[in-house]
C-alpha cells in the first residue's frame, strides 16, 4: 500500500518538479529588459506585418497574465508564455524566446514527440495552410502582448522602487 501511495504522490508532484526552478528575482529580470525589448519589438513587428488584413479569432482559453500583486509571478509567467511561444515554432519569435529564456535562466521542456501515425497525416494545402498559419500567428501575437505587459509591469515597479 505504501508503494502505491508513494507512486501516486510522485505522479502528482512530477509536473511541479518539471517546472522552472529559477531563483531569478524580478529585479534581475528587469535589468535584462533593455536587451529583450529589442527582440520583443522586432518579433511584434514581424507578426503584426504577417497578420496584416487578417482578423484574429478570439482564443478559446485565457492566457496567464502577470499579476502586479505577486512579484514572484513575473518570472514563472514569462517562462510559461515563452515556452508556449517556442512550441509554436515560428522563426519570427526564435530570437525573442532565446533571449527571454536566457534572461530568466530557465529552459523549456521539450514537447513529447508523436508516434509514427502523426507522420502519415496529409499536408495542408492552399487555404487550409494559410488558416493554420494565421491561427499560429494570432497565438504568437497574444503571447507577445502578455509578455510586453509583464515587462511593462516589471519596469513600473522598478521605477517606483527607486
Amino acid at each position: 500500500m505504501t508503494l502505491l501511495c508513494s507512486s501516486v504522490l510522485a505522479l502528482l508532484l512530477l509536473p511541479l518538479s518539471l517546472s522552472c526552478n529559477s531563483k531569478r528575482l524580478p529585479q534581475e529580470v528587469r535589468r535584462d529588459y533593455e536587451l529583450v525589448k529589442i527582440d520583443l519589438r522586432n518579433s511584434n513587428q514581424s507578426v503584426t506585418t504577417l497578420l496584416q488584413n487578417s482578423p484574429c479569432p478570439v482564443l478559446r482559453y485565457k492566457l496567464r497574465r502577470c499579476a502586479s500583486k505577486n512579484n514572484t509571478d513575473f518570472v514563472s509567467t514569462l517562462h510559461i508564455l515563452t515556452c508556449k511561444m517556442k512550441h509554436l515554432k515560428l522563426s519570427h519569435t526564435d530570437r525573442l524566446t532565446k533571449s527571454v529564456l536566457y534572461s530568466i535562466r530557465c529552459p523549456c521542456l521539450e514537447k513529447p514527440t508523436k508516434g509514427a501515425t502523426a507522420r502519415r497525416r496529409r499536408r495542408a494545402t492552399g487555404e487550409r495552410q494559410i488558416q493554420r498559419l494565421t491561427k499560429i500567428l494570432c497565438k504568437a501575437k497574444a503571447f507577445l502582448k502578455h509578455m510586453t505587459e509583464c515587462y511593462e509591469m516589471l519596469n513600473t515597479q522598478g521605477s517606483m522602487a527607486t
